[in-house]
């Protein structure tokens, strides 16, 4: 990949080579094992309100007419990635039923398995970007302040991509980065957009199961997963494992 699509389509990305991580349940991660797909999807299915908060705006072209900017909005998809190795929130959010497990890679290997050079609009279609955290506030003088031209301008998709990559203080926790597609030629129906993924390359060699799991738990789950085409190395997060210490009488 050109070093310069990195510039331009890494958003505040501060180190291409850190290692990112994501949760999920163990079937989406079966299901990408046998189709070889991931899916992105509408930031409107996304839980906080304030997701795609410029987009959901609309434009008032003159004092008696508004526009929506559904059109566009809906041509954004996205997936949520995280810089924390281990949370107890992340677990709880995404392994409700402890039956999530973590995968890793870095945000550089992540961007270029997306990545499709082949696609003629490719540099206005692919993006990835570290999420910065602001307040309500700043978020609402934003949008008063930037009328639409100045995003649109050049006819760039990047702007947009960016205020994808901003999100409320109460979200800090997550530590995000997002993996970003937009369809340029708005040729892809539905809420997901597909895209290939060998996660055997992409991915880091271990899988991590979730730390409430017992003994018993964790074993049934690793068969599942070996059963269902797992190659790599299935091991289980150690955030609630402690060493038995002795301490000293006196």
């Amino acid at each position: 990949m050109d070093d310069e699509i990195f510039k331009t389509n890494g958003l505040d990305i501060k180190d291409w080579d850190a290692t990112i991580y994501r949760v999920m349940p163990i079937f989406r991660f079966k299901e990408i094992i046998a189709t070889g797909h991931i899916g992105l999807t509408r930031p409107a299915l996304w839980d906080d309100p304030f997701e795609n908060f410029y987009l959901n705006c609309k434009v008032r072209i003159s004092k008696t007419e508004v526009a929506s900017l559904r059109s566009i909005s809906s041509r954004w998809y996205g997936q949520c990635w995280t810089k924390k190795r281990d949370s107890d929130a992340m677990w709880r959010i995404y392994s409700h039923n402890k039956d999530g497990l973590r995968v890793s890679t870095t945000i550089r290997k992540l961007f270029s398995a997306i990545y499709d050079d082949k696609e003629k609009f490719a540099a206005l279609m692919y993006f990835i970007g570290e999420v910065e955290y602001a307040e309500r506030r700043e978020i609402e003088d934003f949008i008063r302040r930037t009328p639409f031209t100045a995003l649109s301008f050049g006819a760039q998709a990047a702007p947009f991509a960016r205020t994808l990559c901003i999100k409320r203080p109460e979200f800090a926790h997550e530590d995000e980065v997002r993996l970003l597609f937009h369809d340029a030629e708005d040729k892809i129906p539905g809420d997901v957009s597909i895209v290939p993924f060998d996660h055997t390359n992409v991915l880091d060699h271990a899988v991590a199961l979730d730390p409430r799991l017992d003994a018993a738990q964790f074993k049934a789950a690793k068969d599942d997963l070996e059963k269902a085409g797992c190659t790599l190395h299935i091991t289980q997060s150690d955030l609630y494992k402690i060493d038995e210490m002795t301490i000293d009488l006196e």
